[in-house]
Order: C-alpha cells, then sequence, then structure tokens
C-alpha cells in the first residue's frame, strides 16, 4: 500500500480551502492535515503537521506566499511548495519559484 500524500492548504479565503479540500479528500492517497489562512501560520503549521505538499496562495495579507514559501523552504527543504494564484502576472510565477516553490497552478 502506498503513503498518501500529506496536504497543508495556506489560502486566506475559507471557501478556497473548502473548495480545495473536498476536492482532495475525494483522492485516496491524498490527505489535506491542515489548513491555515495566512504565511505566519503555514510556517507554524509545517513544523508541528510536517506536509509532504504545501498547496500556497500568492497574495495573502500579512506574509505573503512568497516570502511563506522562502521560510518554508528554508526550515524545511523536503517539503515541496505549489503556489496557488487568480493573478497572471508572471512576475508571481518567478518569484514563487525563485523562493523555491516545485510548480505554479494558476
Amino acid at each position: 500500500m502506498s503513503k498518501s500524500v500529506r496536504l497543508l492548504l495556506v489560502d486566506d479565503h475559507p471557501i478556497v480551502r473548502t473548495g480545495l479540500r473536498m476536492l482532495f479528500q475525494s483522492e485516496p492517497d491524498m490527505v489535506v492535515v491542515g489548513e491555515v489562512n495566512g504565511g505566519e501560520e503555514a510556517l507554524e503549521a509545517v513544523q508541528t503537521l510536517h506536509p509532504d505538499v504545501v498547496i500556497m496562495d500568492v497574495a495573502m495579507p500579512g506574509m505573503n506566499g512568497i516570502e511563506a514559501t522562502r521560510r518554508i523552504k528554508e526550515s524545511s527543504p523536503e517539503t515541496a511548495v505549489l503556489a496557488l494564484t487568480m493573478h497572471e502576472d508572471e512576475q508571481y510565477f518567478f518569484a514563487m519559484l525563485h523562493a523555491g516553490a516545485s510548480g505554479y497552478i494558476p
């Protein structure tokens, strides 16, 4: 039996987190281990929940997803981060990749 992929959802919009959770819960090899609404909370959650993958909103109040990704990759380099945003501007794409994101979900 394969190990489930442990996911942490980071978005300041509860409806987005709910939709993502419902989507991922329907997959037998994925488990949502936590949900937080900002970058600061994401840093703490990564240390306590040890997710395999963080689905990270780029634009959030307080610490944005770019800075949170940079800090997560510094403290937990084995944790993958996927950027999630509605912004189509390439600057967000390149900033997230430069911060250490493994991919980008537009």
